[in-house]
């Protein structure tokens, strides 16, 4: 996986963080499983890292666990639990109700960030993931990169 930006690694116990940069690259769909993750999110290390609840749904998605998460975002109506949402049916190729969460969201300060960058928008970036895998092209590490960024921003706002 690509490095953890410095932003998050300030942010998170040696532990975790050594976990994340072990991590293979969360896929475009739901992959890959992470057991290991898995392990110390229903661990003593997990509650002792004392992550808001909204981390952990992104854990979750990392871990490719996509079921976790969507338990935990479904239950919290907030433009950061639609936009957990969001990427979560995105990676599961829903890609209609993807968007929907993502109208959800509203003006986000991650959205905002990620403006400027590859990833557009909320609804052209889904759109995108969805002709990449479709057509199974190079457009596909693309978009993981960019929703590795996302992901990253979103966890960083959530801590």
């Amino acid at each position: 996986m690509p490095k953890l930006e410095s932003f998050v690694m300030d942010s998170i116990s040696p532990e975790l963080a050594g976990l994340l940069e072990s991590a293979a690259m969360p896929s475009l769909g739901g992959g890959p499983i992470n057991l290991e993750l898995g392990h110390w999110l229903q661990s003593d290390g997990a509650k002792d890292a004392k992550l808001s609840t909204l981390a952990a749904c992104g854990l979750w998605l990392v871990c490719g666990d996509l079921d976790a998460s969507h338990e935990i975002s479904q239950s919290i109506e907030t433009p950061d639990g639609s936009f957990w949402h969001g990427i979560m049916h995105r990676r599961e190729g829903d890609f209609w109700n993807s968007k929907y969460w993502f109208r959800r969201v509203g003006p986000h300060p991650v959205l905002k960030q990620l403006a400027s960058t590859d990833y557009g928008d909320s609804q052209a970036f889904v759109d995108r993931c969805e002709a990449a895998l479709a057509s199974g092209g190079v457009e596909i590490q693309s978009c993981e990169s960019s929703q590795w960024r996302e992901w990253q921003l979103l966890f960083k706002h959530c801590l």
